[in-house]
C-alpha cells in the first residue's frame, strides 16, 4: 500500500478568535505586510482545518493526495478562493466590529462559498447516530465549515461581541467574552503586553 502523503511542514496557527471564521481571517495577521500571511497555500489551508478540527489526519492526507492526482492547478484555484472568501470573511466581521458598513459584494462571496457548502453535506447514519458529513476528497471542502462558521456567527447573539485587535500592527479579531466586554487585545501575552510596555516606556520618557 502507498503511503499517504504527509502535509510537511505543517504550518501552526493560532486559534484564539473564538470561532473559526474569525481564526481563519486571523490567518493574516498584519494586512500591510505580505510576510505575516500565515496561508501560503493549499497545503497550508488543510492544515489549518486539520488543526482548527473540523479535519482529522487521514482526510487531511486524502485531500493532499487528492491535489497531487488532480494537479497543482486545482489546488491553487481552490487556495485562491480560500483567500478571496478569508478576505471577505474579515471585511464583514471587521466592519461589523467597528460598527461600518461593508461592501455587498463581501457578502455575495459569502453566500456563494455557503450554497457550496450546504451543496456539499449529506447526512450519514453510524450507530443509530445521524450526523453531517462531507466529501473529504473534494479538494474545496476545507472552505465548507469556514463559510457555514460566518453564518453561524453572522445569525448568532454574539455579533456584538466580535472586535478588532487595538494594535496598530494587528488585525486580529475575536469574541469578546469578558464580563464587561471591555477586551482590547487580541491577546495580552503578544498585543496587549506590547502596549503595556510601550505606555511605561512613554511615562518614563516623561519624567
Amino acid at each position: 500500500m502507498d503511503e499517504k502523503r504527509e502535509i510537511s511542514p505543517i504550518p501552526r496557527f493560532e486559534l484564539s478568535g473564538g470561532a473559526l471564521c474569525l481564526d481563519f481571517a486571523n490567518t493574516w495577521e498584519d494586512r500591510s505586510r505580505q510576510e505575516t500571511d500565515k496561508l501560503g497555500g493549499y497545503p497550508a489551508l488543510v492544515a489549518f482545518v486539520m488543526q482548527a478540527g473540523c479535519l482529522d489526519r487521514g482526510d487531511a492526507s486524502d485531500l493532499i493526495e487528492a491535489g497531487a492526482m488532480i494537479g497543482a492547478a486545482r489546488s491553487e484555484a481552490v487556495w485562491k478562493e480560500a483567500l478571496e472568501l478569508r478576505e471577505a470573511v474579515y471585511r464583514i466581521f471587521s466592519a461589523t466590529a467597528g460598527r461600518r458598513e461593508f461592501a455587498a459584494a463581501e457578502l455575495d462571496r459569502l453566500n456563494a462559498a455557503l450554497a457550496i457548502a450546504r451543496a456539499g453535506q449529506q447526512l450519514q447514519q453510524d450507530e443509530g447516530q445521524f450526523r453531517w458529513t462531507r466529501a473529504s476528497t473534494e479538494l474545496a471542502s476545507p472552505l465548507w465549515p469556514i463559510a457555514l462558521s460566518a453564518a453561524e456567527l453572522l445569525t448568532s447573539d454574539d455579533l456584538e461581541r466580535i472586535r478588532e485587535c487595538n494594535a496598530n500592527s494587528c488585525n486580529w479579531l475575536f469574541l469578546d467574552r469578558s464580563r464587561n466586554r471591555s477586551r482590547r487585545w487580541c491577546s495580552m501575552d503578544s498585543c496587549g503586553n506590547r502596549a503595556k510596555a510601550r505606555r511605561h516606556y512613554k511615562r518614563c520618557k516623561n519624567q
